[in-house]
């Protein structure tokens, strides 16, 4: 062993040596001298209380000069030491009166509301419960969920009363200006019906049929109209042509927001639909309507259809690692991501505020975080066996040695320090009594 690695235990017990020697030879030179006696006397007791010492702490950890007998204590008795080991781990760092008391320092609460207010946070659990719906949809049976949404939707369009209904629609309409928006496109859809050469072959027909209608009966007006017909003062085409031009005109001026004759027309539309709604026949034939459609609709085939279809794009896509309600539907993530952040930060105000749900609360994660840690005693008990364990002998002395090394060097230096103490008083002890 080289100089530098000796700690100061060894040191101290090699000049416990080199000064017996010296005592020695100092003894040797003079050997009537009582200072050579006792100063040989206690380099002799602080030799071999160095000497007891060094034994006495090696002991400990191994053989001390291959000594069998109540040696190697530790590496023995290791099952001891690890049993004592997770008793004081379970006992005094994790009893219950710790754990409690340092569970009663936390605030638990106001730490936990903190945490779920700030952005990054709600982000994460927003996003985590938007995969949770997707995941929970795909596990459910199509087929099932089918027939309870086609329920609930029959459910609630049997308790629909008609007239209430219409009469909210129009209001509706009428409040954000949809009605308008509504007689627009109307307007706009049979303006590229009319305007073409059918409608006005229609309307010559018509024409014709009627004029022929007219003068059936009457040879003098059949007479008179093939005749203003070969001077061309009937002309049915030029007659349809100029009735169309009005009619695409009127609707020019219908699909005009605003406009006079829309202004009268959706007048004329709520006025008249107010007349019908107080015809009992009207309210009799929308509720056989509404019933019926309620009876023959295919509710749950269709909204198997679409469940179905939904399973099975989320199926292909969760096996591409793709979100699909960001690829296929992305207005409905959205409005679901809205919704879910909404109903969140509404519980975390509702907690805030109500101070006897708050409470509530922090008492169920406090017990809920108070039986976890009394819980976690055995398994703490578990890791500590498991750990020390696995240990060698050696490593189990390096690991008690290193912590307690400092007291067991100045153990083994007290000994001769106080052996030559001893010494120096049994001599002085030894002079007096002496004859």
């Amino acid at each position: 062993m080289r100089w530098p690695d000796w700690n100061k235990a060894d040191k101290t017990l090699l000049l416990a040596l080199l000064i017996f020697f010296v005592a020695l030879v100092l003894h040797l030179q003079y050997p009537d001298k009582a200072a050579a006696d006792a100063f040989l006397f206690c380099a002799e007791a602080a030799l071999v209380g160095g000497i007891a010492d060094w034994f006495a702490v090696t002991a400990i950890f191994r053989k001390p000069l291959g000594f069998p007998y109540h040696t190697a204590i530790l590496p023995r008795r290791r099952q001891a030491f690890i049993q004592a080991s997770v008793t004081m781990v379970q006992k005094e760092f994790f009893s219950r009166r710790k754990v409690f008391r340092h569970l009663e320092r936390l605030h638990i609460m106001p730490m936990l509301l903190g945490w779920l207010a700030e952005p990054e946070t709600e982000n994460r659990l927003v996003l985590r419960l938007v995969h949770f719906a997707r995941d929970f949809l795909l596990k459910q049976d199509a087929r099932a969920q089918a027939k309870v949404i086609a329920d609930r939707f029959r459910g609630t369009l049997d308790a629909l009363e008609p007239e209430p209904f219409f009469a909210l629609w129009g209001g509706w309409l009428r409040q954000t200006g949809k009605d308008k928006d509504f007689l627009s496109r109307v307007a706009v859809y049979i303006r590229g019906r009319v305007d073409g050469e059918d409608t006005r072959k229609a309307l010559a027909a018509m024409f014709e049929r009627f004029g022929e209608e007219k003068v059936q009966d009457n040879s003098l007006g059949a007479f008179l109209m093939g005749l203003a017909r070969a001077v061309d003062l009937v002309n049915y085409e030029e007659a349809a042509e100029l009735v169309q031009q009005q009619i695409l005109a009127m609707l020019d001026d219908l699909a005009q927001k605003d406009s006079e004759l829309q202004r009268e027309m959706l007048q004329l539309f709520y006025e008249k639909a107010a007349e019908l709604n107080q015809e009992p026949s009207f309210h009799r034939l929308v509720h056989e309507l509404k019933d019926r459609l309620v009876k023959d609709l295919p509710l749950e085939e269709a909204v198997f259809r679409t469940l179905d279809h939904l399973h099975r794009h989320f199926a292909e896509d969760k096996a591409r690692h793709v979100d699909p309600l960001a690829e296929h539907m992305p207005a409905l993530r959205t409005r679901l991501e809205e919704i879910l952040r909404a109903e969140y930060r509404r519980m975390l105000q509702l907690v805030e505020k109500d101070e006897e749900l708050r409470h509530t609360v922090g008492q169920f994660i406090y017990d809920l975080i108070a039986r976890t840690a009394l819980h976690a005693q055995t398994l703490v008990g578990v890791i500590v066996t498991n750990v020390l364990s696995r240990l060698t002998d050696e490593q189990l002395n390096h690991l008690v040695y290193d912590k307690v090394e400092p007291d067991l060097l100045w153990i083994r230096m007290n000994g001769s320090i106080v052996g030559a103490g001893i010494g120096l008083v049994l001599y002085g002890l030894m002079a007096l009594c002496a004859p």
